[in-house]
């Protein structure tokens, strides 16, 4: 016997047999909301509106015809002014979490309006080695219609918005890590999920567009290099437009996100290595996270005894997101509530924050692995370069968390070398800006070749030493 799945807002209607998980409809309707866990049901953030009463996705079972409200999804287009660019071309960054994308002017290289997107992968786990594990048990499809979708739907949204048409679109440049990269081009995932982790993509590749998004009849799509299995096309980037492989002083690149990529070297070398942090700094794993939106907690201070926060947009709490988690343990450190070890020494085992928003003790290992795994690799780095802390010149920061987070509070915490805290410099989407430059300079796409195939990637795993620096870095 079958049921129709009516979703709004989107007015879709969705046949399908009895005793099915309403997350696999919704999953396969591309409209699934964000579950971290993978649908395991223990993460309760897949919550949707069923027939007018709140339910979780995963655990609810199609039984009957059914309405399913849909949380409001964060799309934000930034409108540019003048006239449609005469030979436009696209860039996209997709992150695990957000996928960003940019309608350019090709001759003048001016950013005409820009669109970001919740990555609907999201509905198969918030991070990139739960999704590699769907992919390879026979999800593969799935994920792969869902990015292109997601990236074909922000195309569209794009050519609106700069008043150009599809097909005058000339070039795609997509960048990524190697599992989106991946999962876009319908390359089988399964080199990731085992030993050594090879990635699939040692070269730039260049197709017709037609071929993953067929809106864009007329466009070529340009994907670049991955330097090792989990420090991909993004990172290379973000190397590019920060032109670490340029200069001449050391500096270290640090895009913390699910995974926390990181690049140490200048013109004479470059050594890279992947750490994984998991979704905890995003928001994904902890109690009451969030992405970085209204009604997040985005900034916490203690004042005379007590956590003050900012919340976004004002208003009461909601949640806490990424750079708020990292202020607010902070906090709880110089209040002396939380020991070198992690433990909540208040007597409810929990840190108070506004509006019934609270950090439970499990939130404060999550934190702690998240930021044990990055210290521990770029202590590693260093190690690896022989370079002494006192020699980088420059920490630069990718990424929106990092663009938002407190250096002082990451250092507080040890997420972020102390020594190296008054040289902490934010520097926004570098991937996305990096992607913008491989759509409009060929001198850029050769730049991003070399450092793909010169880099030297350090697999942390393999080295004895890092169970041991990890429990380390671990501590407060």
């Amino acid at each position: 016997m079958g049921y129709t799945v009516t979703i709004q807002p989107r007015g879709l209607q969705i046949r399908t047999p009895g005793g099915v998980s309403l997350l696999s409809v919704l999953r396969q309707a591309g409209v699934g909301p964000d579950a971290p866990c993978g649908g395991e049901g223990t993460c309760g953030k897949c919550r949707v509106m069923v027939d007018g009463q709140e339910a979780l996705a995963c655990r609810t079972t199609v039984d009957r015809n059914m309405t399913v409200l849909l949380p409001e999804t964060e799309v934000s287009p930034t409108d540019g002014s003048g006239a449609a660019p005469e030979v436009p071309v696209l860039a996209f960054d997709v992150g695990t979490t957000t996928v960003v994308g940019y309608l350019l002017d090709g001759k003048t290289g001016e950013t005409r309006c820009s669109v970001d997107m919740r990555n609907p992968q999201t509905a198969y786990g918030a991070d990139v080695i739960t999704r590699i594990r769907h992919g390879v048990q026979g999800q593969m499809a799935a994920l792969t219609v869902a990015l292109r979708t997601c990236l074909e739907e922000m195309s569209l949204r794009l050519c609106e918005a700069g008043s150009v048409l599809p097909e005058e679109i000339q070039l795609v440049s997509v960048v990524g890590n190697p599992a989106m990269q991946q999962f876009l081009l319908g390359i089988p995932v399964g080199n990731l999920a085992k030993v050594p982790f090879a990635p699939a993509l040692t070269e730039e590749t260049l197709l017709p567009a037609v071929e993953i998004l067929p809106a864009l009849c007329n466009a070529w799509l340009l994907t670049a290099a991955d330097i090792a299995g989990f420090v991909g096309a993004d990172t290379v980037a973000c190397v590019v437009e920060t032109e670490q492989d340029l200069r001449e002083e050391m500096t270290l690149l640090v895009d913390i996100g699910t995974n926390g990529e990181m690049v140490l070297g200048n013109r004479h070398g470059l050594a890279a290595c992947s750490a994984a942090a998991g979704p905890a700094l995003e928001g994904a794993g902890i109690q009451f996270g969030m992405r970085g939106q209204a009604g997040a907690i985005d900034h916490v201070w203690l004042e005379n005894g007590r956590l003050q926060c900012s919340v976004i947009g004002g208003g009461s709490a909601v949640g806490i997101c990424g750079s708020g988690l990292i202020d607010a343990v902070a906090a709880a450190l110089e209040a002396g509530w939380i020991n070198e070890r992690g433990k909540i020494l208040l007597p409810d085992g929990e840190i108070p924050l506004p509006d019934g928003v609270r950090l439970t003790q499990e939130d404060i290992r999550q934190v702690q692995l998240a930021k044990g795994a990055i210290a521990a690799g770029i202590r590693l780095l260093a190690d690896h370069m022989e370079c002494p802390m006192e020699k980088i010149s420059a920490v630069w920061l990718a990424g929106a968390f990092g663009s938002h987070m407190d250096p002082a509070a990451a250092c507080r915490i040890g997420l972020l070398p102390v020594e190296l805290q008054d040289r902490i410099v934010p520097v926004g989407n570098a991937a996305g800006a990096g992607a913008k430059r491989l759509a409009l300079d060929p001198g850029a796409r050769e730049r991003a070749g070399r450092i793909a195939a010169g880099t030297t990637a350090l697999e942390l795993n393999e080295i004895p030493v890092f169970p041991r620096c990890f429990a380390r870095s671990m501590r407060f």
